[in-house]
């Protein structure tokens, strides 16, 4: 009986992600980790780069890291055209509010917002996230021309999965929402 129980907890310890499998989820649902771009990783957090052959293209680092709650998550980004100043965003979203998910087979689909299928359908491109105030940013300018800094609250995200890697990384980060974050687009009613 002892031995089943060791068994168990084992089973549900290792089902548990660890930061850093929180951070490629969050990552994924955020947009950061294009074509599985792998960050610059430490213990706390993972920095992500723009990759752009372009030294006249403008140049994104984003900062990663994973609060106190697994499923809620921090992001400072800088965005800069050569030779200017730079922008500043810090952002907090929380997989917690996800209250819809809803899927479509193209991109149309999406936009148009028509023929939804379900989202664990293999048919699935585009996943949209749902839920009030799922994603807060407040955004400034770093020139000094102006204090003001612009929030602002989406309550959406939108995971692409159009070839087999994205779709892979898409259905463990939907799989931590729904397990993890015990969101409530998830919960069966």
């Amino acid at each position: 009986m002892a031995l089943m129980v060791a068994c168990q907890a084992s089973a549900q310890a290792h089902d548990t992600p660890t930061d850093a499998e929180m951070r490629d989820a969050h990552a994924v649902l955020l947009g950061l980790s294009q074509d599985g771009a792998a960050p610059d990783r430490n213990e706390n957090n993972d920095i992500y780069y723009s990759i752009v052959d372009n030294p006249k293209a403008p140049r994104l680092v984003t900062r990663l890291e994973v609060s106190g709650a697994p499923c809620r998550a921090r992001t400072t980004s800088a965005l800069q055209f050569p030779e200017k100043w730079a922008t500043l965003t810090m952002a907090l979203v929380d997989l917690t509010r996800v209250t819809a998910v809803t899927a479509y087979a193209s991109v149309d689909d999406m936009i148009a917002e028509t023929n939804p299928i379900p989202f664990d359908s293999p048919d699935a491109e585009q996943i949209v996230l749902t839920g009030a105030g799922l994603y807060c940013s407040s955004r400034m300018s770093l020139s000094g021309e102006s204090g003001a800094s612009d929030g602002m609250c989406s309550d959406r995200l939108d995971i692409t999965m159009a070839d087999a890697d994205e779709k892979e990384r898409g259905r463990k980060a939907l799989a931590i929402v729904a397990d993890v974050c015990k969101a409530p687009a998830f919960v069966k009613k």
